[in-house]
């Protein structure tokens, strides 16, 4: 059952925890598949004061480095850490300065909001139901995630616990990941093909207040398992009818409504209390070999990969030229979901949602329809295509195959252009924030 206002408190239902230091089993928390903090110049200097000098003249090196680390953190607001990685659900950690990393650690929430400001008219999500396109602007698509996440409030969601999600690839599963965020949670994709045992160790690992579905083969997989969910409040499903009622268990319709009486002044409390060193986001291994593995990413690890991973793929910010791109594979693996639902908020993308059959043959219809300027596949999808280009070749007449091997030629020599022109103009050493 929903809790009532007064029993939510930043993120907490006002119940004695004793868990609130949380340790994920196989779950570590690393400072950004290796994160490093910069201070622009007058950050800097300010910190390399003679009066900073001075206190910490008698200090052993070590003392010293603890304090500089301390006065960074305090310069970017950034929670408290003593070690580069943590297996720790609230624990944080340092991130390692970089001079040639000149992003200042942000949260998902700063990011989306300077996203919002401006790409707010821009398209952000498009979605195919009942056989019409459906659009949200990134200014809808802002508001749509406060929602859901004051819902997640109202169902008691408690600070660094998850929000698991089960389900294809939609606009609700974004909306989920982000709202769960911004309510002081931890999102954690599961993979649709799991069994209802394999759902239960992740949900179970990463202690899940709700689990959000897609539909109610989804739904019957947590229903067999929600009694050995101890830390569970409640199930949402976001497509399809409700077949039959369940406790605590809502249609996304109600969900997005349970939260309209949880105050904005409370929401923006806990995303103001998020820091970019503390975890956000849990990813899982598929578990094809012994139980899954879990790994904790911080706020600035996912934003500084989302700013720097698509400067690979020649990503242009939507103020330059709105890219597309359509999500089609796995969002609870790492790639998509910062490629698909991450990158598409830094740089203002038009994400298409591709049919949960996409791989067994509709993705071609999504790509006809979406015409995306941007698309990364697995090695298996790129060589489907090429598969389906050679048979097309190999049944055409004389004058569609000349046509057909022109056209593949021209785009191999365009391609090859393009990645021999931007490894000219890039610079001789690429800036990362890998640990070491």
């Amino acid at each position: 059952m929903p809790c009532s206002n007064e029993t939510i408190k930043n993120g907490h239902c006002n119940e004695n925890h004793t868990d609130s230091a949380q340790n994920f089993g196989n779950s570590v928390l690393s400072a950004s598949e290796g994160s490093a903090l910069y201070l622009n110049t007058e950050q800097m200097s300010n910190c390399n004061s003679e009066s900073n000098k001075q206190a910490m003249g008698d200090q052993s090196e070590g003392q010293a480095d603890k304090t500089t680390e301390s006065m960074i953190a305090s310069a970017v607001n950034l929670a408290p850490a003593d070690s580069l990685w943590s297996t720790l659900a609230d624990g944080s950690v340092q991130l390692r300065i970089d001079e040639s990393c000149p992003q200042t650690p942000i949260t998902v929430h700063q990011m989306f909001k300077a996203s919002k400001e401006k790409y707010k008219t821009l398209c952000a999500l498009a979605s195919k139901k009942n056989d019409k396109l459906e659009k949200i602007t990134f200014a809808e698509y802002y508001q749509l995630c406060r929602r859901a996440a004051k819902s997640f409030l109202k169902l008691c969601l408690e600070r660094f616990h998850g929000v698991g999600i089960l389900g294809f690839n939609s606009a609700e599963w974004f909306i989920s990941a982000v709202g769960a965020i911004f309510a002081g949670g931890i999102v954690s994709g599961i993979y649709t093909t799991n069994s209802p045992e394999a759902c239960h160790y992740v949900a179970h690992n990463c202690k899940a207040n709700i689990i959000v579905v897609e539909n109610q083969k989804q739904l019957e997989k947590i229903l067999q398992i929600r009694d050995r969910l101890p830390h569970l409040k409640a199930i949402v499903q976001y497509d399809g009818p409700l077949q039959e009622r369940h406790p605590n268990l809502y249609s996304w319709e109600e969900f997005m409504e349970l939260g309209s009486d949880v105050s904005e002044e409370q929401l923006d409390d806990i995303i103001s209390s998020q820091k970019p060193n503390q975890c956000c986001v849990l990813i899982y291994t598929s578990g094809t070999a012994g139980t899954p593995k879990g790994v904790m990413l911080s706020h600035d690890n996912i934003t500084w990969t989302a700013a720097h991973a698509s400067r690979v793929g020649g990503i242009e910010p939507g103020e330059i030229k709105q890219e597309s791109i359509v999500s089609y594979l796995p969002l609870s693996h790492i790639a998509a979901q910062l490629y698909d639902l991450w990158t598409g908020i830094q740089w203002g993308e038009l994400v298409y949602f591709a049919q949960p059959d996409a791989l067994k043959g509709s993705l071609i219809n999504t790509l006809k329809e979406a015409c995306p300027t941007s698309h990364m596949g697995v090695p298996r999808v790129w060589e489907k295509i090429m598969e389906k280009i050679k048979e097309e070749t190999a049944q055409a007449g004389f004058l569609k195959k000349k046509t057909l091997t022109w056209a593949t030629s021209v785009s191999l020599e365009a391609n090859l252009n393009w990645a021999n022109k931007s490894h000219n103009e890039a610079p001789e050493t690429v800036s990362s924030r890998d640990v070491q």
